[in-house]
């Protein structure tokens, strides 16, 4: 398996999001929390496997089930590059900025 990492404006959005569900429900956080490690192990694992976005071939997205967030990715040649960790109801790419600035 490829090792991953974040991009930082990904880690911030999933802290985020993972902090608003603790807000809510201690049990929705967990479950958001390993939706996520869970879709980052499919990933790693076949990261062909996922669709790209239209019109930005490098990046590729996996949709996740139970919540309504995709976690958005670069497929390079040493490591995987999560630069999202975007929730549905966002503006659709807001995102690809962060391809050409992977810090």
């Amino acid at each position: 398996m490829k090792p991953y990492r974040f991009h930082p404006e990904a880690l911030a959005e999933y802290e985020a999001a993972a902090v608003w569900y603790g807000e809510r429900s201690y049990e929705g956080a967990l479950g958001f929390v390993s939706v996520i490690e869970d879709g980052i192990a499919e990933i790693r694992e076949l990261p062909e496997a996922w669709p790209s976005w239209p019109g930005l071939p490098e990046a590729r997205r996996r949709v996740l089930r139970r919540f309504p967030y995709s976690i958005v990715f670069l497929l390079e040649p040493a490591e995987i590059v999560i630069v999202a960790v975007a929730h549905h109801k966002r503006r659709p790419g807001y995102w690809i900025g962060r391809v050409s600035n992977r810090r």
